[in-house]
């Protein structure tokens, strides 16, 4: 399979650039008319069902809802124009040569912890063991100190010191385990000398780790509300752009080695990304042995034909944080947003909750 991927990236390498009023009433109080015998009684003195007694009973039509709108975006409508306005050429022509700098340095792509995979599937099996997580747990140092340090946060507010994985575990739980695992393992994709080739990377690279951070906690939150699996939406969300990590640690080996000695502009180098970065991910993911369901989120979460319910929430909670954040978003992409939400059956208020918690998540993601 991998192979695959490897020919339609190199195959990529050689594409071109692509009421009436009756009148005043009478001064004079009328007398009080006297009550009809019951032979006076008509149909016409019968409320009827459906006639004027009953009006004030009839349920009233719902107001629409307030069609959900994104708040302003950090960017400003010049960054957005850049981006939209710059050279197709320069474009393709960087994309590929990020491209063939990470085919000709495929061994410089960290591999994704084999403990962390393996931590991934053992928490989505229905048995799942404590036993064997806290096993696989002390197998790895890096995601070990990060599950002791996540135990240790004011967030739990231990009243001792948690010294020990099992006794960590337990305060934490399996899921929270799980989603430290994949967050350690991701975040070794970003920290890597190729982001301090340049300060655009650098910088771009800052900009992933904290939408990748929001997607997931989005993601999971969206979950939530719709009763779907939280933790593999959780996972799906932080690695859904990972192609973005990598491509940007492929644009800093171009520069460290030479391949691109003047970096264009930073719209080329933001559309660059975004028009590489889904092939690239879906290469990573192939590489890295990912799961079915979460590669099929990082290949196609911009692709409406092939989506699953798990694609279609981490594709809709990302293009809700895109709006606001990525100047270099698709065409679009409020009209996917919209669409997605229609058919996941996500209300306009459940649009603005959500992106209150992606805000939220943004600032907490802290710097790489």
């Amino acid at each position: 399979m991998f192979g695959q991927w490897f020919d339609r990236l190199l195959a990529l390498l050689g594409a071109g650039t692509p009421s009436t009023t009756r009148g005043a009433p009478s001064r004079s109080t009328p007398s009080r008319p006297s009550a009809p015998s019951a032979d006076e009684v008509s149909f016409a003195s019968v409320p009827d069902e459906a006639g004027d007694a009953d009006k004030s009973a009839r349920p009233r039509p719902k107001p629409p809802e307030k069609l959900w709108k994104p708040s302003p975006a950090e960017y400003t409508d010049q960054d957005r124009g850049q981006v939209l306005s710059c050279d197709e050429a320069a474009v393709h022509t960087l994309s590929s040569t990020i491209i063939s700098e990470l085919l000709a340095s495929i061994d410089k792509i960290p591999p994704f912890p084999v403990i962390a995979n393996k931590l991934i599937e053992a928490l989505e099996a229905a048995d799942v063991r404590t036993d064997v997580i806290e096993r696989l747990v002390t197998q790895d140092a890096v995601i070990a100190a990060k599950i002791l340090n996540t135990a240790n946060s004011p967030f739990y507010n231990s009243p001792t010191a948690i010294e020990t994985l099992p006794h960590a575990i337990r305060v934490i739980g399996l899921a929270e385990v799980s989603r430290v695992a994949v967050a350690a393992a991701t975040a070794a994709v970003f920290d890597a000398e190729e982001r301090m080739a340049h300060e655009t990377v650098s910088y771009q690279q800052q900009l992933v780790w904290r939408h990748s951070v929001a997607t997931a906690r989005g993601a999971a939150w969206l979950a939530l509300q719709l009763s779907q699996d939280v933790q593999r939406a959780y996972v799906a969300g932080l690695l859904h752009d990972v192609g973005k990590a990598v491509a940007l640690r492929g644009l800093g080996l171009a520069i460290l080695n030479g391949r691109v000695r003047e970096l264009p502009t930073v719209p080329v180098v933001y559309a660059a990304i975004e028009q590489a970065h889904v092939d690239v991910g879906a290469m990573v993911a192939d590489a890295w042995e990912l799961a079915e369901h979460l590669g099929g989120v990082v290949e196609h979460h911009h692709t409406p034909d092939h989506d699953t319910p798990l694609v279609r929430i981490v594709a809709l909670v990302s293009g809700v944080d895109e709006l606001r954040t990525n100047a270099a978003h698709r065409a679009g992409l409020l009209a996917r947003v919209r669409s997605l939400a229609e058919r996941l059956g996500v209300t306009q208020v459940q649009l603005m909750e959500l992106e209150f918690e992606l805000k939220k998540a943004a600032a907490a993601a802290g710097k790489l």
